[in-house]
C-alpha cells in the first residue's frame, strides 16, 4: 500500500533540465533558433558585403569587416528573440484558453546569469574592437602624415567646397590620387553638416566653431560620391557632389587643368 503521507522530493536540477528540453515548445523554439541564426550568418557573410558601397579605402575595408563580424556575433542574440516570437506566433493562438503566465525572468537565476554574461561579453568585444581599430587608424595616420595630401573641406548650405593648399586649387569636385594618404580638415560655413565620402568609408561632422580632422587612404581607382549625413536644412538631400580616385598621372593632369601646380 502506498504511503500517501510520504514527503515528495523536489526534482533535482538535472531532472528539471531534462523535462524542460523535452517540452515540444522548447524543441520547436530551438529549431527556429538554429534557422534564424543560420539566416543572419548567411546575410552577414554573403549578402551584406554585396549590398555595401564599393570598397575604395583601407577604412572602408575595415567597416566591411566590422559589419560582417558584428552581424555574425549578434546573430544568436537576435535569433533567440525571434525564435521565441516565431513559436508564439505559430502556436500561441491554439486552444480555447491561454496558458498561465510563466515565472518572471527576474526570478529565474540561470536565465538572468546567462543573459547578463552574454551581454557583458558582447559589450566588451565591441569596446575592445572599437578601441583597437581607432588606435590602429591613429597610428597609421601619424605614420603617413608626411606623405599625405591635405584637403580642406568646407560645408555650406548646400554645397561642398574642396581646397588643395599644396596644389593651389579650389573646386566643388573631390579628386584624389590612389594609394596616397589623405588628411581632410573639415569646417562648416554656417550650420552643422556631416562630411561623408561614401566609398572611402569615413564620416565626420563639419562644425562652424572648430575644425574636425579625418584620415583615409584610397586603394582603388574609381568614382566616389560625397554626401551630407547631417540634416542641415531644406535642401539637405541635394547636398552632394562627386569625384574620383585617380592614378597619380591622371590626378596631376586634373590639377593642371584646374590651374594649379603639382606638389
Amino acid at each position: 500500500m502506498a504511503d500517501h503521507n510520504a514527503e515528495q522530493l523536489a526534482p533535482t536540477p538535472g531532472e528539471r533540465a531534462s523535462t524542460f528540453f523535452k517540452r515540444k515548445d522548447v524543441v520547436n523554439t530551438a529549431i527556429y533558433f538554429v534557422l534564424w541564426t543560420a539566416l543572419f550568418v548567411l546575410l552577414g557573410t554573403l549578402f551584406y558585403p554585396k549590398w555595401m558601397p564599393t570598397i575604395m579605402s583601407v577604412e572602408m575595408k575595415s567597416a566591411e569587416k566590422i559589419m560582417i563580424w558584428f552581424t555574425v556575433i549578434s546573430a544568436p542574440i537576435a535569433a533567440i528573440v525571434l525564435a521565441v516570437a516565431t513559436n508564439a506566433f505559430i502556436n500561441g493562438h491554439r486552444g480555447d484558453t491561454p496558458p498561465p503566465d510563466g515565472p518572471a525572468v527576474r526570478t529565474n537565476g540561470p536565465v538572468v546569469a546567462v543573459w547578463t554574461i552574454t551581454s557583458t561579453v558582447f559589450a566588451l568585444v565591441a569596446i575592445v574592437w572599437g578601441l583597437t581599430e581607432m588606435n590602429g587608424q591613429a597610428v597609421a595616420a601619424a605614420k603617413d602624415a608626411k606623405s599625405a595630401i591635405t584637403v580642406e573641406v568646407t560645408g555650406s548650405q548646400w554645397l561642398w567646397t574642396f581646397k588643395y593648399p599644396a596644389q593651389g586649387i579650389e573646386t566643388h569636385e573631390l579628386n584624389l590620387p590612389v594609394d596616397v594618404p589623405v588628411i581632410f580638415n573639415i569646417r562648416s560655413a554656417d550650420v552643422n553638416h556631416s562630411f561623408w565620402p561614401v566609398q572611402l568609408g569615413v564620416k565626420i561632422d563639419a562644425n562652424a566653431q572648430t575644425t574636425t580632422v579625418i584620415h583615409t587612404t584610397p586603394t582603388m581607382v574609381g568614382p566616389i560620391d560625397v554626401k551630407c549625413a547631417e540634416l542641415c536644412g531644406l535642401y539637405h538631400a541635394y547636398m552632394e557632389t562627386n569625384g574620383a580616385v585617380q592614378s597619380q598621372s591622371d590626378f596631376n593632369a586634373w590639377v593642371t587643368a584646374q590651374g594649379g601646380h603639382n606638389a
